[in-house]
């Protein structure tokens, strides 16, 4: 086992025992000032879930090879051997016998390190990528003066690269005032397709993920997780209209790109890291998971019935349920959205596959039709559509 001070810049927050076989937290004492993760009130099970989504899934190729390198015992060993830090927050773990401060560890002041892509080999310089989730495989490049996120799309022809590109589209075109993360792409020596863009998080702003919000206190059982989400936000100083409008453009604009991995780790708030206000909703991002991109194989459009059958990754497991909670239904502008044949040019000019892409655009054009008659007072209904198949609903 091993100890460490959990710290935020350099404010303690509490004492963490991680196992050195594993790297999994066993034990956690907090000091109770106020600046632990979870808004300040993390208990040992949330700082255990805490610490496993932090860390790299041990999927990517990326660290498993910088596990073995290392020699650490797994993914979650490594990012504390790398004293967990990352780029979207200022927490971070100090062996409680090592005088290391903020200053010394930053990762935002370690660009002079191996051109930025700084692999874990002393105390002087850390991995950025150690702390960084999701399945695909990424990594930050520091050779800038924002940190670029370089995310590798090598399967199904690289679609979630164009994915990220068509909502970047589409946010730029819809301009309504909701933040948004800017992605372009680019095309590697191999030939696969990659993503970046900026971080929006630095040294004094920092990401809390809407998991974390949700989590930070007790909730009424009579009140669903995605109000809680906005209560809690807004309890914590974002606007409640704000709030509101990001979560009805976000949940349409979703709906209409169908993507299914809404998580609550793929949004949050963003706040200074230094006094711990809450500024704003983070911008938009990760849109990857989206157009039918694992649908390799198909060729044919889904009928309407089929599009909403689909389970999602969200406040709730379904499209139709999502939709329930928009309050401003004309948020996005049905006219601003791209047309059919630009994401079809979008798609073939990236050299996505014609018969995966006819696929793509016949679901688009289906959703976009369902987000006009939602606009105009039509209910988008599941049993609706199985009544119109003649499909008898589930019992």
């Amino acid at each position: 086992m091993a100890n460490y001070f959990l710290k935020h810049k350099d404010g303690i927050c509490g004492l963490i025992n991680i196992d050195e076989t594993d790297g999994k937290v066993r034990n956690w004492h907090s000091f109770h000032i106020g600046i632990d993760p979870f808004l300040g009130n993390s208990t040992l099970e949330n700082m255990k879930i805490w610490w496993t989504q932090r860390a790299v899934p041990g999927s990517r190729k990326m660290i498993e090879e910088a596990v073995k390198k290392s020699g650490s015992h797994g993914n979650m060993d490594y990012m504390a051997k790398n004293l967990g830090l990352s780029i979207t927050d200022t927490y971070w773990i100090c062996p409680v016998d090592c005088e290391l401060g903020w200053d010394n560890v930053s990762l935002h002041r370690q660009k002079q390190f191996n051109e930025g892509k700084i692999p874990y080999h002393n105390f002087t310089s850390y991995d950025p990528n150690a702390a960084l989730g999701g399945q695909m495989e990424k990594y930050w490049d520091l050779n800038y003066d924002t940190p670029v996120l370089i995310k590798k799309a090598s399967e199904h022809y690289g679609q979630q690269a164009v994915n990220e590109l068509l909502a970047t589209m589409i946010h730029e075109r819809q301009d309504v005032g909701v933040p948004y993360v800017k992605y372009s792409v680019s095309r590697t020596d191999d030939g696969n397709l990659q993503s970046q863009c900026d971080a929006f998080t630095s040294e004094t702003i920092e990401l809390v993920s809407a998991f974390e919000i949700v989590s930070s206190q007790k909730q009424d059982s009579s009140i669903s997780t995605y109000d809680a989400y906005i209560n809690v936000s807004v309890k914590n100083g974002i606007d409640a209209d704000e709030m509101q409008r990001y979560m009805d453009y976000q949940t349409m604009i979703n709906f209409a790109i169908t993507n299914t991995d809404g998580h609550l780790l793929n949004m949050g708030i963003i706040r200074n890291a230094d006094d711990g206000s809450f500024i704003g909703v983070a911008p938009i991002y990760d849109s990857g998971n989206s157009m039918f991109f694992r649908d390799e194989n198909r060729e044919k459009p889904y009928s309407r019935r089929e599009l909403l059958d689909r389970e999602i990754t969200s406040f709730y497991k379904t499209e139709e349920k999502m939709l329930k909670k928009v309050k401003e239904k004309k948020i996005v502008k049905i006219d601003l959205l791209p047309s059919p044949e630009e994401v079809r040019e979008l798609y073939l000019s990236h050299h996505i596959p014609e018969n995966k892409v006819n696929m793509i655009v016949g679901n688009y054009e289906k959703k976009v039709v369902f987000l006009d008659e939602f606009q105009n007072g039509k209910t988008v209904s599941l049993y609706h559509e199985k009544k119109r198949e003649q499909i008898p609903p589930k019992t």
